[in-house]
């Protein structure tokens, strides 16, 4: 997988101010009576929190409630500088702004804070060394110079990677850590080796959770680790199912008992009907009614059903199949739309089924009611 998506922070799981509040008071260089602004930071964007305009000397004061009383990631705009903050409950951070430089605002009275700084200082610093090592390479034509730039160029940057690596392993118990996850070097997607930064994501996760367990980052993050796995699951099947002698991709889902079924160990010199429903389906049990009048009928000369459903809830699930004593291959990952199985027969909408025949081709899709007796009926001749 060479991308992994990260949700920062999800926007509904923010609410319910209250608690103690955090202050925050700072001194920004020639900006006097002129607006500071902080913004909280959300997945789709930024909201803000409270706005206060500087003295004649610059100075400002502010204090905000934190949402649900947690630790809570904000942006202090101060004209063209921004400034990353975690803000506390109960904290008194102090900031000192000088415009105009890289590394120009100190921020004391928070930890979280000050390792923002540390990750912010890594990647503008290399950011600007990069600048200056490519306008150098575009400024000459000797051969011999370039090659020397270009392995400098290579070298900063693996550098800076090292460095922001270095700062989640070593940090990776505090929220300034998922801040470095998500910060790139321009024009890259992923952190570091995109197959493997997973790895990275999953010790943040499991650190932070000891010491912010209920923090709506954490949940936002799990929520992204979870996506990666059902994609490298949706992609690992794929490369199966390509590799696959048959014509159909292979699922291999638990049943009611939590037993995996396969569909080619199934489908060995048989017909069968890939059949994607749902308890929720309108007409579900007349639907159902059908299929187990074609079941009587065929069964017994080589047709079996696949019926995948993609539910969410296992009891109501079990509690369904039990009152329906349905006769074929149930299977449900509870994974929903979500389902690696979902994406990987490109289902939009349910029900949605595939009829294979004997050499596993897919033979018809969506067959229903008379359309599928006939198939049927063709197929067993």
């Amino acid at each position: 997988m060479k991308k992994l998506v990260i949700v920062l922070l999800a926007a509904a799981a923010l609410g319910g101010c209250g608690g103690k509040k955090a202050t925050v008071e700072g001194d920004v260089a020639a900006y006097a009576n002129k607006m500071v602004v902080l913004e909280s930071v959300y997945s789709t964007g930024g909201m803000v929190a409270d706005t206060v305009t500087t003295n004649s000397n610059g100075h400002f004061s502010l204090k905000v409630a934190l949402p649900n009383n947690e630790a809570t990631f904000y942006n202090l705009h101060c004209g063209e500088r921004i400034i990353p903050l975690i803000l506390a409950p109960g904290e008194k951070i102090s900031i000192s702004s000088v415009p105009g430089l890289i590394d120009g605002y100190t921020v004391e009275g928070s930890k979280e804070s000050t390792l923002v700084r540390e990750v912010k200082n890594i990647m503008a610093f290399g950011v600007a060394k990069l600048d200056s090592l490519a306008t150098l390479y575009n400024k000459t034509t000797a051969k011999a110079l370039r090659e020397s730039i270009s392995k400098d160029y290579t070298a900063t940057y693996l550098d800076i990677k090292r460095k922001q690596i270095e700062f989640i392993v070593t940090n990776s118990g505090s929220l300034a850590a998922i801040y470095a996850l998500n910060q790139r070097l321009p024009g890259d997607e992923v952190l570091f080796n995109g197959d493997t930064d997973i790895v990275y994501f999953r010790l943040v996760a499991d650190a932070v959770e000891q010491n912010y367990p209920n923090s709506t980052y954490l949940a936002s993050l799990k929520e992204a680790i979870k996506y990666y796995d059902n994609q490298k699951e949706l992609a690992d099947k794929i490369n199966e199912a390509m590799s696959s002698p048959a014509g159909f991709p292979e699922l291999e889902l638990p049943d009611v008992t939590g037993k995996k079924q396969s569909l080619t160990a199934l489908q060995k010199d048989r017909v069968v009907l890939v059949d994607f429903w749902s308890i929720a389906e309108e007409g579900a049990q007349f639907r159902q009614a059908e299929l187990k009048e074609f079941y009587e009928q065929y069964h017994d000369k080589g047709f079996e059903i696949y019926q995948v459903s993609v539910d969410t809830t296992q009891p109501e699930w079990i509690q369904t199949l039990q009152m329906q004593k349905l006769p074929w291959v149930s299977v449900c990952d509870f994974k929903g739309a979500a389902s690696p199985a979902v994406m990987l027969y490109g289902v939009t909408s349910i029900p949605t089924n595939f009829l294979l025949n004997r050499e596993g081709d897919i033979v018809a899709i969506g067959a229903y009611g008379d359309n599928l007796a006939k198939e049927l009926k063709n197929l067993f001749k």
